[in-house]
This record gives structure tokens, C-alpha cells and sequence, in this order.
């Protein structure tokens, strides 16, 4: 028997970006900021980056049927932003890291310290 996982196109799996920007100044801000985090979380949403969460789908109707439970328990305040596109597209996705520690700054001049006691 085939898995249905194989049998259903990259083409046709979703996922969902979930990228917000909510105030933190205020302990009711912060409330509501770790609330949104937390029912992100309780509904599969993984940190993809800071802010920006994602959830993989089956299919276009199941990455609507989160993108409108999102919509439901999000707070009024603060911008948040829904993206959806094709496993596929995913997956073409063009990664640059960039962690490489600065290099050392070369001294131009050598200076020497000298000291008399």
C-alpha cells in the first residue's frame, strides 16, 4: 500500500507563515504577546524565526482552516501577516548564513608599551 504522504504533491501541501510585530512595553502587551505565541504553538506553529512561525499542511483547505484559527485569537494590537505557499516553494527556498565571526582588524602599526618600576 502507498503512502499517502507520497501520494499528495508537494505542489498541493502547504505552509503557512504566521510573521507578527507586537508591542512589549506594557505587561498587558506582554500578556498578550505570550498568549498569541503560546496558541500559535498548541496549534503545531513551529518558531521558524524570531516572529515568524510555521506550520506545515496537508493541503490548501486544511492551511485555510488555521490561517482563519489564527485569525480568531489574535490580538487587536500589533501587525500580523499570514503567507501561504506550496511545500515546493519551500523547499526552493534560498537559505545565506552568515554567522562568521569579524575578522581580526590588522594593525597597521606595531606599538610597544614599556614599563619601568
Amino acid at each position: 500500500m502507498r503512502n499517502i504522504n507520497s501520494a499528495i504533491s508537494g505542489y498541493r501541501k502547504m505552509v503557512l507563515f504566521v510573521m507578527f510585530d507586537m508591542p512589549t512595553e506594557t505587561k498587558k502587551d506582554l500578556i498578550k504577546y505570550r498568549r498569541f505565541r503560546k496558541k500559535l504553538l498548541e496549534q503545531g506553529f513551529i518558531m521558524f524565526q524570531y516572529s515568524v512561525y510555521i506550520r506545515f499542511c496537508r493541503s490548501l483547505v486544511v492551511a485555510q482552516k488555521y490561517e482563519k484559527k489564527v485569525e480568531l485569537f489574535s490580538p487587536l494590537n500589533g501587525s500580523i501577516r499570514i503567507l501561504k505557499i506550496t511545500e515546493s516553494q519551500y523547499q526552493n527556498m534560498k537559505i545565506i548564513e552568515n554567522y562568521r565571526e569579524k575578522p581580526e582588524e590588522k594593525v597597521s602599526q606595531q606599538m610597544q608599551t614599556l614599563m619601568v618600576f
